[in-house]
């Protein structure tokens, strides 16, 4: 410290002047790239995140009450064949991966990972509408890809 004292009384009058200057613009720097400025870029990308997870609340708010209609336009059966067969022949049709299926008696559930969110209201939507089926209970997870969900639980009967 004792050298910068002597270093800053070595100085002229003039060269003090433009060093305190350039020292407040250093200041003025670090207070806004250091401090002001991320905090910024931290508050524009939070709304960005609000915004999307609004969007996406909306349309799994939209497609819920579809699967709702699902369930609750289940008509007489229109497919023949055991509920496993007629559940695994659709779900190939859109590329859908069983994970686990556990039949019980004329019911059956259903565990997917990392399924298409469209594929699977479609897959839901033929199941139901095609096959006569009625969806009785859905459980999804969010999926750590967008667009994607895990299916906990889809209890199907005929």
């Amino acid at each position: 410290m004792e050298n910068l004292r002597i270093w800053w009384q070595g100085l002229q009058f003039r060269e003090q002047q433009l060093v305190g200057s350039c020292g407040i613009f250093v200041v003025i720097g670090i207070l806004y790239w250091g401090i002001w400025s991320p905090i910024s870029a931290a508050q524009e990308e939070a709304e960005r995140n609000y915004n999307s997870a609004q969007q996406t609340l909306s349309y799994v708010k939209t497609t819920a009450n579809k699967i709702a209609g699902l369930k609750s336009s289940g008509s007489a059966p229109k497919a023949r064949g055991s509920l496993s067969s007629i559940v695994n022949q659709t779900a190939g049709q859109y590329s859908l991966e069983i994970t686990r299926m556990q039949p019980q008696g004329n019911k059956i559930q259903l565990w997917m990972d990392d399924v298409p969110f469209d594929a699977l209201l479609s897959y839901l939507h033929d199941l139901v509408v095609q096959k006569g089926l009625t969806l009785e209970s859905v459980d999804l997870s969010e999926s750590d890809t967008v667009g994607f969900v895990n299916v906990r639980r889809i209890q199907l009967s005929q």
